[in-house]
């Protein structure tokens, strides 16, 4: 059996080999056929060589998919995501569940290289770890604020709009006037939405994209929050990521893909089916 040493390859974001995955009997339930296991344990974790104090590797079993969903890109939601990485040089899409999380002991991983063919960019690997740890950060809006949103389906239309689009805002934050309080029925909330998007290689042509996206997100809301006494919707603008200042993102709250489509005890999107 290989020892475990501190100049081991694999480092957060690697991507098990096939013949890797199928060894340790990790394969995708629902879809074996595009299984894609990757490494979430920090680079300081793998590097620690005390298997007493660091004996396992955690890793997601994920699966590639044909087509990004935008509500899960970007990390907007705290139990999937869809991940951009490089297979062979081509773009490619893995989807993350996690309640997929599992254990590895490093004993086992330790004769195994990396698949070198999958390749997590810098910014990649920066979302990865923002939505690692969004499932323990995850800011709790008002009851009433969730309540009205859920009954008068606006938490949906947000989601139908973000979901063909949103691969091209990084956030979809909202500002309570008045802040995250309770309000007793007939006192409305009132809403700014403020999408954060990527500057991307074209300035203009990733301004031009986020401000389609807050028209059909503006448009879709609209629709929903007729109702003045309920919520009003004041405001949709975007913000280019690389514009946004501390305190503007201070006043700011994320509303994540959790409160827009799905409760608890529903079957989340990606999960596997046993």
């Amino acid at each position: 059996m290989e020892s475990w040493s501190r100049e081991t390859p694999w480092r957060q974001g690697c991507v098990l080999k096939e013949s890797t995955a199928t060894a340790l009997g990790l394969v995708h339930e629902s879809d074996p056929a595009c299984t894609c296991v990757m490494v979430v344990s920090h680079d300081c974790d793998l590097a620690n060589d005390n298997l007493v104090a660091e004996p396992d590797v955690e890793v997601i079993v994920g699966r590639t998919v044909d087509k990004e969903d935008g509500n899960y890109a970007w990390a907007k939601a705290p139990r999937t995501l869809h991940l951009r990485l490089q297979e062979d040089g081509d773009d490619q899409v893995v989807e993350l569940v996690s309640t997929r999380k599992c254990t590895i002991p490093k004993s086992a991983l330790a004769a195994h290289e990396p698949d070198a063919a999958f390749v997590l960019d810098t910014r990649g690997l920066s979302v990865l770890r923002e939505w690692l740890s969004s499932r323990y950060q995850r800011p709790a809006f008002p009851n009433a604020f969730v309540d009205r949103m859920k009954t008068t389906k606006a938490d949906k239309k947000l989601a139908k709009a973000i979901e063909d689009f949103g691969a091209q805002i990084s956030y979809v934050n909202f500002k309570l006037l008045g802040g995250l309080v309770e309000r007793a029925s007939g006192d409305p909330y009132v809403l700014d939405v403020v999408l954060v998007y990527p500057e991307g290689k074209d300035a203009e042509e990733s301004r031009d994209a986020a401000e389609d996206v807050a028209t059909e997100v503006e448009s879709a809301l609209r629709g929903r929050l007729s109702d003045l006494s309920v919520i009003q919707l004041r405001s949709c603008i975007t913000l280019c990521e690389s514009e946004i200042t501390i305190a503007q993102s201070r006043q700011l709250t994320q509303w994540r893909l959790e409160y827009m489509t799905l409760s608890a005890d529903d079957e989340q999107p990606g999960m596997l089916v046993h």
